[in-house]
């Protein structure tokens, strides 16, 4: 690579990372606000800024940027950016479905997962975090929409799930709160439906007897429509676009 390149590439590793800055100055500064229209505390929502696809690179301007925690959809391209940004403290959140052989890879990179949607994959998940002596914090993903396209625990099965959960018993995985993804939506508004059904099944479980603190995140809400979420109650929000850019426009930006 000659000099002009170096240059070049720099200058416009300069502008990705001020547009990320610029990008989570405005994120915060919406939820700032809709938590004030909604009388909620700003501190409760956590930010999980969505980094699948995107590069190590643009992950370190996140994290400069004030961003902690960070979401991954896929094992194999995590585990790399994982290692990579070791020094870093960044807490690690896998969103992504999980399937059971993948599992013996959660407990020593990450400590949060979105997306527990079976008794089958708790089982799995308690024997190797119990192998690591490595706990984790999971969500339980609820199929909010009743899609075929999307996993997660039908909303009708929801209670049945903290039940058997309950019964289970695991000691390093730790169920504390739900998950959803809803329909894609043409107008944040359409996702607000969607929010307050969440909520509705967490008060249910909770008048059913399931312990609170099984239920005390809800992780929902992201670029379209995340004010809403915080709005109907969500204490995570993950974020990609609003935070990296459309992805397609990343594609063009090969560093």
């Amino acid at each position: 690579m000659g000099s002009l390149e170096i240059k070049e590439n720099k200058e416009k590793l300069d502008e990705i990372r001020e547009k990320i800055f610029h990008n989570i100055r405005n994120i915060r500064e919406r939820i700032r606000r809709v938590c004030e229209l909604s009388g909620r505390n700003e501190n409760e929502i956590k930010i999980v800024a969505v980094s699948k696809t995107f590069p190590p690179d643009f992950i370190k301007f996140a994290y400069e940027g004030g961003i902690k925690d960070f979401g991954e959809n896929y094992v194999q391209e995590a585990l790399k950016k994982i290692n990579e940004l070791k020094e870093l403290k960044i807490t690690w959140h896998f969103i992504g479905h999980l399937q059971k052989n993948k599992a013996k890879f959660i407990p020593s990179n990450f400590e949060y997962l979105h997306s527990l949607d079976s008794i089958e994959l708790l089982r799995e998940l308690e024997k190797r975090c119990s192998i690591a002596q490595k706990e984790i914090k999971a969500l339980v993903e609820i199929n909010i929409g009743k899609e075929q396209t999307k996993k997660g625990i039908m909303p009708e099965n929801v209670f049945e799930f903290f039940e058997k959960a309950i019964e289970l018993g695991p000691k390093y995985v730790k169920i504390c709160g739900l998950m959803t993804i809803p329909p894609p939506p043409k107008d944040k508004e359409d996702s607000r439906k969607y929010f307050r059904k969440l909520m509705e099944i967490k008060e249910e479980c909770i008048k059913k007897g399931i312990p609170e603190n099984m239920l005390a995140e809800i992780s929902a809400g992201m670029s379209d429509d995340f004010e809403v979420a915080i709005e109907e109650g969500a204490t995570i929000v993950r974020i990609g676009r609003a935070i990296f850019f459309e992805r397609e426009k990343k594609e063009k930006t090969i560093l």
